[in-house]
């Protein structure tokens, strides 16, 4: 007799960084000296509109197990590298972040694990907000 076992993913404390995106103008070269310098995996992304590659830990067994990106910005458009934390409500947190001084550049898009928004700091830091699916 077959058994199955559900296992629950434990959703991400609020409040902490749950995926990170790094620009690279020439993304094999940076992506070699992140696999050398902590054993990262790099998988890239077929299809879509641009270059880029899911970044998983070197003890992950799917390259769907990530911990984040890298991606070809567009000549000069490079912020840096940006930090999404996880919300619990986005429209909340993206008030809330928007009274304290923040500003959106880019507001609440839906993706196919949650939504997300781009936001700068008081100091012109940029981050991001991330909801994910309940």
């Amino acid at each position: 007799m077959d058994s199955t076992k559900t296992v629950a993913k434990t959703p991400p404390r609020y409040h902490t960084i749950v995926h990170f995106e790094i620009p690279a103008y020439e993304p094999s070269k940076i992506a070699r000296f992140y696999e050398q310098l902590f054993g990262w995996k790099f998988t890239k992304m077929e299809g879509g509109n641009m270059d880029y590659w899911l970044i998983s830990h070197k003890d992950s067994t799917s390259p769907y197990e990530t911990m984040g990106g890298l991606y070809k910005p567009q000549q000069g458009k490079s912020q840096g590298i940006l930090n999404y934390f996880s919300v619990k409500s986005i429209d909340d947190s993206l008030k809330q972040a928007s009274s304290l001084g923040a500003t959106v550049v880019m507001p609440k898009q839906e993706t196919g694990r949650g939504h997300f928004a781009i936001l700068t700091d008081p100091n012109g830091n940029t981050f991001a907000l991330f909801q994910g699916r309940m």
